[in-house]
């Protein structure tokens, strides 16, 4: 009798063993049959599908060439758009009206028509460089004003004009035309004609406001250079004197130094306004940068030279010319 309950015991041990009886299960299985969600947050992140290459929606309504843009990572889509719903009976088709467009969905999550751009058939359009992952906005120029669109929270800014340290005249019905935006870092940098280069702080989204230059100097008519500082990096500054070329249609911020550094904004309002302007370091042992202003240029300056007294490299820099 004992010998048959021992035999019996046995085999229920085995029973067991074979059915997974231990009640532990293989972790390594999971990644079979389900996502594995484990991993550093980077890891994670390299785990995520990439965005797609194209989309597949189709915008109701005319769309100019260059006119729309996709934020692939949102999947997001901006565009100007001209519909039956703008259109001048004596000018045709009026591109005034700004949408935004889910593209895993095709649904159109935003609209707004914007005011007519000093006539019907002048259109609105995206800034040529419109988008980067530090602000992630949109910029859309008109005539003589802008405005931006927050792709995060798709809401329009109100509408901003330029505006210029000195008095513009104006020329004839071109002056004040906003040829060339561009969105760097939190900012909006532009040309106007026969007016020069401004700047907009968009870090407020909703409310950027307009950046007056450090300094300007009116190179000839209706030819004004002008130096701006930017907060950029964590609490450095840059200085930027942005160029645009009429006969190439060519626009450029124009960074002048190699990386954010704290000035010295400490200069009399009169020699703001000069060709050669020389900035400081906060740091007194660093170089001093001189700047052409009619060249929109940084100058090199001699060893000799880098940290003399202001006066000395200005004199210096007139020898250059």
């Amino acid at each position: 009798m004992r010998l048959l309950f021992n035999v019996v015991v046995l085999i229920s041990i085995a029973f067991l063993s074979a059915c997974g009886g231990s009640g532990t299960t293989d972790s390594s299985t999971n990644s079979q049959t389900g996502s594995d969600t484990t991993g550093t947050p980077a890891e994670m992140e390299a785990n995520q599908p990439a965005p797609r290459a194209n989309h597949d929606c189709t915008i109701p309504g005319k769309v100019l060439e260059g006119n729309q843009f996709w934020i692939k990572e949102q999947e997001v889509l901006v565009c100007i758009v001209a519909d039956s719903t703008t259109v001048d009976p004596d000018l045709g088709d009026s591109h005034r009206i700004v949408e935004a467009y889910n593209t895993k969905t095709c649904e159109r999550i935003f609209r707004k028509a914007l005011p007519v751009n000093v006539s019907a058939d002048f259109p609105y359009y995206l800034a040529e460089i419109t988008y980067n992952n530090v602000n992630k906005m949109v910029a859309i120029r008109g005539f003589n004003s802008i405005y931006c669109f927050d792709v995060a929270t798709q809401k329009l800014s109100s509408a901003m004009k330029p505006a210029f340290k000195k008095g513009r005249l104006s020329e004839d019905a071109q002056t004040g035309m906003i040829k060339r935006l561009e969105v760097w870092e939190n900012y909006l940098v532009g040309f106007s004609e026969d007016q020069g280069t401004f700047v907009f702080d968009i870090a407020n989204h909703l409310a950027p406001k307009a950046v007056l230059p450090f300094a300007e100097y009116k190179a000839g008519e209706n030819d004004f250079a002008s130096l701006f500082l930017l907060t950029s990096g964590a609490d450095g500054q840059q200085a930027i004197v942005p160029t645009y070329d009429a006969e190439k249609e060519q626009f450029s911020v124009n960074a002048l130094l190699d990386k954010p550094a704290k000035l010295n904004t400490n200069m009399t309002e009169s020699a703001k306004n000069n060709r050669h302007l020389v900035l400081r370091p906060m740091d007194a042992a660093a170089p001093a940068i001189a700047v052409d202003m009619l060249k929109r240029k940084r100058m090199a300056l001699p060893a000799d030279k880098a940290t003399a007294k202001t006066q000395e490299i200005l004199e210096w820099m007139k020898t250059q010319q």
